[in-house]
């Protein structure tokens, strides 16, 4: 592996960029998160306390006011639980790889906002517990990518177990047909988060077209 670097220096130096690279994207994308899903709906928050003193004397107006804050309260606390599934470590000690899946399908789904559709065939086998690790980040940023960036109405996740081969697909249907060939164009020159755990671990991410939008592929070879 040194033989491509001019020296070890070189080598740490790559090494240290691409992680700092890597820590950095993932902060960019956890601020944007924070800030267009939880710091908005806060604000609203605002707007309600400035209605209520406005309306103090109109005992209907203020009813009303009470009723919508309390719906928006709830929005926020599943922002905030979203955000910190996202960022608790992955623990798959107590339950098999596919199970753990399971549950992350249930969690990440939004209740009016997005159906996951969890579809696992063949038989599983163990994987090692940085490639489970991976896998399972991997899987969740896919999933987290179709609900938020594609506005999907459903996402189809399909584990499909072979002799050598764990194959994980994620589709969704809200990218707009005519525009995946241009998507895809564009997600196969990133080198971001998706492809560090996939190329660490040796997996294969691939895009393709779907039946109604994109169609991420990660191909993990179980020898």
């Amino acid at each position: 592996m040194f033989n491509i670097f001019k020296s070890k220096s070189s080598f740490n130096t790559a090494v240290s960029k691409q992680a700092m690279e890597s820590c950095e994207l993932i902060l960019s994308e956890m601020g944007a998160e924070l800030h267009d899903d939880l710091i908005q709906k806060l604000s609203v928050f605002r707007l309600y306390l400035d209605r209520l003193d406005r309306s103090k004397t109109d005992l209907k107006e203020v009813e009303a006011l009470i009723v919508g804050m309390n719906a928006d309260f709830q929005e926020v606390v599943l922002s905030v639980r979203r955000i910190s599934r996202r960022l608790l470590p992955v623990n798959m000690s107590d339950d098999s790889f596919q199970k753990g899946i399971g549950i992350l399908c249930q969690n990440l789904e939004r209740p009016g906002g997005g159906t996951i559709h969890f579809e696992p065939s063949g038989q599983e086998q163990k994987i090692p517990e940085l490639a489970a690790i991976y896998l399972f980040r991997i899987i969740q940023e896919l999933i987290h990518n179709a609900l938020k960036h594609s506005s999907a109405w459903h996402v189809w996740l399909r584990l499909s177990w072979s002799q050598n081969m764990l194959s994980i697909e994620v589709e969704d249907d809200g990218t707009g047909f005519y525009k995946v060939p241009k998507c895809i164009e564009t997600l196969q020159k990133k080198n971001n988060t998706l492809r560090m755990r996939s190329n660490v671990i040796g997996a294969k991410l691939s895009y393709h077209k779907g039946g109604k939008g994109l169609l991420a592929k990660v191909d993990y070879p179980l020898t």
